[in-house]
């Protein structure tokens, strides 16, 4: 059995459909959603952009600390330091191109940016994800070398994986409701006759 194009299908596997939409109706809601959204991704750029640049700069000065010292789990920390960073930073850029939403005046507009935006975040989240494997190996490493070369660390690397599976989790959850948001933003393109194949 084949499903219709202009149907939803949530996660318990219920098929939503848009009758009848009333551009009137959504025009202003995803306009105003659309300015949020541009107020966020800003706020997250000019935090993250910072945090990036400071963290890049703390990975070389922690893996050079190592290296001089014979201190090679700071050298393992220093590397997972800068390639979080790195990660960071690619993210940023990512979204850098989507944080406008004064140039999309058309619902049809408004919605491709919505779902573009959605997208983005979704590699975002990607990213985010390849970020704990690097700091859960990178620390891992760490101390194991801290553990043959002297002793083992006092806090246990059980806490920072227990911390990281959250972040992970969280992630999984902020992916989950963006794919979802995506696809109801399709379900509405198809229904108001916007698709590329409409046009």
């Amino acid at each position: 059995m084949t499903a219709p194009r202009d149907a939803y299908w949530d996660e318990l596997g219920v098929a939503w459909y848009a009758i009848n939409p009333d551009i009137d109706v959504i025009a202003p809601r995803l306009k105003a959603r659309l300015r949020r959204q541009s107020l966020l991704i800003t706020a997250g750029l000019v935090t993250g952009w910072p945090l990036s640049a400071v963290g890049g700069l703390l990975g070389l000065f922690t893996i050079w600390s190592g290296w001089t010292t014979g201190a090679w789990n700071f050298v393992t920390r220093g590397i997972a330091i800068s390639a979080i960073s790195v990660v960071l930073a690619i993210a940023m850029s990512w979204l850098l191109s989507v944080r406008r939403s004064d140039a999309a005046k058309a619902v049809s507009e408004m919605i491709d940016l919505a779902i573009a935006r959605g997208q983005r975040t979704l590699v975002a989240i990607r990213l985010g994800f390849y970020a704990c494997i690097v700091a859960a190996v990178c620390g891992l490493a760490g101390t194991a070398i801290r553990t043959y070369l002297s002793r083992p660390p006092r806090l246990s690397p059980a806490i920072d994986l227990a911390v990281l599976t959250l972040l992970a989790l969280g992630l999984f959850l902020c992916g989950r409701h963006t794919r979802m948001t995506v696809e109801k933003l399709r379900a509405l393109k198809h229904a108001l006759g916007m698709d590329d194949g409409d046009r």
